[in-house]
């Protein structure tokens, strides 16, 4: 639909928008070569995006891509926020946020119960009620200092050729809370297909069990583990002793810390080797951030999925949600009919009898915050005492002390997306 003159909001048309697309990559760093040109369209197949175009040319494009999240042992649907994209005309005219928007309103029509998204830094999705993920720990580490004993097999060489394999290992690893699967075969292959990257993986028979994907830097490394995956803990054991083996020539590897151990007490003196490395070409270091952001979508699906078994908990919630505001915008007048707003109150009930329900309650105690913070507390991110400093929400101590019991801590999405 138009907004202003000349800018107009609509689905893309990949075909005919291709190569608008692929100049507006180009102008943001994203692609900086012809093969990357080619293979980001394939990016665009799978999935639902949203455009704004300046006199009939892309200059804002944002792809939703469906998956799941896990909530304590339930798989959600998803809706992943894969790629925002404003070309150096169009800043400043909000269309990223009004696409951002529009394609969450689509998402949620679509089943999806929650949302997430990997931020370029915190406060532009805020307006759209993501809240921030919680901390994953990233790794340089001399691979020697592996404390692994088992002696690797010798792995098979993987290309990206063999994506379809690698993609079925991943969506088979093990799940655990806030574990997320994305099981777009071209958009796994495209990730893959980025030049300087090899695989080493293990077969039973056929079937890739565990693997092991990086980016290689010069004779010596340093490498980065892109991709890991693994149907065991005996398969992530088996590729830790395969980065140990290659310490005779790699000084150092970067990675990001598997959900199932913690990476620190499999080094060997870990915080020595980060006084030696320091200043020095190969790092040894541990970085802990938040890379990630989520927001619910259906709250009544995110109730009934969690797994809390303690006394019965009911309270009155009062929810704000930022989006209600940015679906009034004329050009998405189609979305605002079909949003389904979570503004407001609801009647919620934790334990055996999980449910939410629109109504008011004057006899329940009342919790009042936005959906940023509410998703932060369904997910663990942070605990309803800490959130009542942080972020605003407003409970009785008594309410708050027994909603910290309520949730499963430390979501580990498993995913790069």
């Amino acid at each position: 639909m138009p907004t202003e003159k000349g800018i107009v909001i609509r689905d893309l048309d990949l075909p005919s928008d291709g190569a608008s697309l692929q100049r507006v990559w180009r102008e943001i760093g994203w692609s900086d070569s012809d093969r990357t040109d080619r293979m980001m369209l394939e990016f665009y197949t799978e999935g639902s995006a949203g455009v704004g175009t300046i006199d009939d040319e892309v200059e804002c494009a944002v792809l939703t891509q469906p998956g799941t999240m896990r909530l304590d042992a339930k798989d959600l649907p998803l809706c992943v926020v894969s790629a925002v994209t404003t070309s150096r005309i169009a800043r400043g005219l909000s269309l990223a946020q009004k696409l951002t928007a529009r394609q969450l309103a689509k998402g949620q029509q679509d089943g999806a119960a929650v949302a997430t998204l990997g931020m370029f830094d915190q406060g532009f999705y805020n307006k759209l009620g993501f809240g921030t993920g919680a901390y994953i720990n990233e790794f340089s580490f001399d691979p020697a200092l592996l404390n692994v004993e088992i002696k690797p097999r010798t792995p098979r060489r993987l290309t990206a050729e063999d994506s379809e394999q690698m993609l079925a290992t991943m969506m088979a690893r093990p799940r655990q809370h806030g574990s997320v699967t994305l099981n777009l075969p071209k958009t796994f292959k495209s990730e893959l297909d980025r030049g300087s990257r090899f695989g080493l993986g293990y077969y039973e028979g056929d079937r890739l069990t565990h693997f092991v994907w990086m980016k290689e830097k010069g004779e010596n490394g340093p490498y980065r583990v892109e991709w890991m995956g693994y149907e065991s803990g005996d398969g992530l054991l088996e590729l830790l002793a395969l980065l140990k083996s290659l310490a005779d020539q790699i000084y150092a590897v970067w990675m990001i810390e598997p959900p199932q151990v913690q990476l620190q007490s499999m080094l060997r003196r870990p915080f020595r080797s980060q006084a030696i490395a320091e200043k020095g070409k190969f790092s040894a270091e541990q970085e802990t951030y938040a890379w990630y952001q989520l927001r619910i979508l259906d709250l009544v699906q995110c109730v009934k999925a969690l797994d809390y078994c303690g006394p019965q908990i009911n309270f009155q919630l009062i929810l704000d949600d930022p989006m209600d505001q940015l679906l009034l915008s004329p050009e998405l007048a189609e979305q605002q009919s079909s949003w389904q707003s979570l503004s407001g109150h609801w009647i919620v009930s934790l334990g055996q009898h999980a449910k939410a329900e629109r109504g008011e309650d004057a006899k329940l105690p009342a919790l009042s915050c936005n959906i940023g913070t509410l998703s932060r507390l369904f997910w663990g991110v942070a605990p309803a005492s800490s959130l009542a400093i942080s972020d605003g929400l407003r409970a009785p101590s008594q309410l708050i002390g027994a909603l910290d019991k309520a949730f499963t801590a430390n979501p580990k999405p498993g995913w790069d997306f």
